[in-house]
């Protein structure tokens, strides 16, 4: 317990540090990607839902940091108060996000394999139409696959629930990927009598079930292995295609074609940037996070100092994994020259609305300025000729003296 309190208190902030950074950018990705001259290429497309589920990712991460710091205070109550269904949907809605984030990598690094190495095949491959059915279909398997989460996840009420989160040896995820852990979020039921919350987690009966699923399943082959597998030969069949002497130095296309192929060629190079970083950031914390599971619960090692150091390492690189769900459009911005050039139109576009909208706004208040002075003005000049047609009324209209008076005087 000492070692998760002296890891755990320090990291929730730096998540929220990661986490205003990484928003900030996929928001700005958002806005630049979905811009009409970005938005009729398929590779965009992926770009734009992985922005969208490194979004949802990195708003999990900071909800359980929430909860972390939560967990200290006196009474034990946790940031979110669960019941059961939210407690189902919020296992299988975060996990959705992280599946989708790494398959999404391994299916844009296949789509630009094809568009280098296939140029004829592309034409029909790589279209917007067909990035968004692939999208769809990682849609659907993250959700099928991830589906047992509704079945394994609950509320357990059991007293020793409350008190297992302080055992060494009870079963402890980690709460950024693979969380099936009894820190997290807690809902006290009216049913019990006893203040004692419940916990959502794996439920007892189910834990076997989660961890072959989660660990081995998920984690292991279809988070780690798979995907670096594909990437990685994806990448080094895309560079050798890139750096290969003939593959610019085609006399016979013309210049246009020629100008197509080398934007083609700076994408991919691109992209290949994109999913490196992906597989140094996140394929460390996803092997230590086995490893911890292995050394620490599955072979129940009790020496502390190598706990210690275990759980140190492994705060480090999740720390890079939640990083990596909000550096992806700083890496485009680097290394993407017409991504630039886009940021930089569209904050042109966004100066020249402001300036617009300023000098609207100034030009219709002074016009009504100007309206109220002459309404003023009129209205004083009528009041005067008002007064001056009174004037001359009431002189008119005295009464004049008579002749007997005159003669009198």
């Amino acid at each position: 317990m000492g070692v998760q309190e002296s890891t755990g208190v320090q990291e929730p902030r730096s998540t929220f540090a990661v986490f205003v950074v990484g928003f900030c950018g996929n928001m700005l990705c958002l806005v630049v990607l979905c811009r009409r001259r970005l938005r009729r290429n398929s590779y965009t497309q992926y770009l734009i839902a992985l922005a969208i589920v490194d979004t949802g990712a990195i708003l999990s991460e900071v909800l359980v940091a929430l909860d972390e710091l939560y967990q200290y205070r006196t009474d034990k109550r946790t940031f979110m108060q669960h019941t059961i269904i939210t407690c189902k949907l919020y296992y299988y809605i975060r996990y959705i996000f992280y599946s989708m984030s790494s398959w999404i990598i391994v299916a844009l690094a296949i789509e630009r394999l094809v568009a280098i190495k296939f140029p004829l095949w592309s034409k029909y491959i790589c279209s917007v139409v067909n990035a968004r059915r692939i999208i769809f279909l990682v849609f659907v398997f993250s959700v099928v696959m991830l589906s047992y989460h509704m079945i394994v996840k609950g509320l357990d009420c059991s007293p020793t629930s409350s008190t297992s989160s302080s055992g060494s040896t009870t079963l402890f995820y980690n709460q950024s990927l693979t969380t099936t852990t009894f820190l997290n979020f807690s809902s006290t039921t009216s049913s019990s009598p006893s203040t004692t919350p419940c916990r959502c987690k794996t439920l007892p009966s189910y834990a076997k079930i989660d961890i072959v699923m989660t660990i081995y399943v998920w984690r292991l082959v279809l988070m780690l292995l798979v995907p670096s597998t594909i990437i990685v030969s994806v990448n080094i069949l895309i560079m050798n295609q890139l750096y290969s002497e003939s593959s610019l130095v085609d006399h016979t296309t013309k210049a246009n074609q020629r100008k197509k192929m080398i934007l083609l060629y700076k994408i991919s190079k691109m992209l290949v940037i994109v999913s490196s970083v992906y597989l140094v950031l996140h394929v460390p914390g996803s092997l230590l996070e086995i490893i911890k599971f292995i050394f620490v619960h599955a072979l129940k090692i009790c020496n502390s100092k190598l706990q210690y150091y275990i759980y140190i390492t492994h705060d480090i690189f999740d720390l890079l994994t939640n990083f990596n769900y909000g550096i992806n459009f700083y890496l485009y911005i680097i290394s993407g020259k017409h991504i630039r050039l886009e940021l930089l139109r569209a904050i042109d576009i966004f100066k020249r609305n402001h300036t617009t909208h300023r000098q609207r706004s100034s030009f219709f208040s002074s016009s009504y300025i100007h309206l109220s002075k002459n309404h003023q003005h009129n209205h004083n000049n009528h009041n005067n000729h008002n007064n001056h047609s009174n004037i001359n009324h009431n002189v008119s209209s005295a009464p004049k003296p008579s002749l007997q008076r005159l003669s009198s005087c």
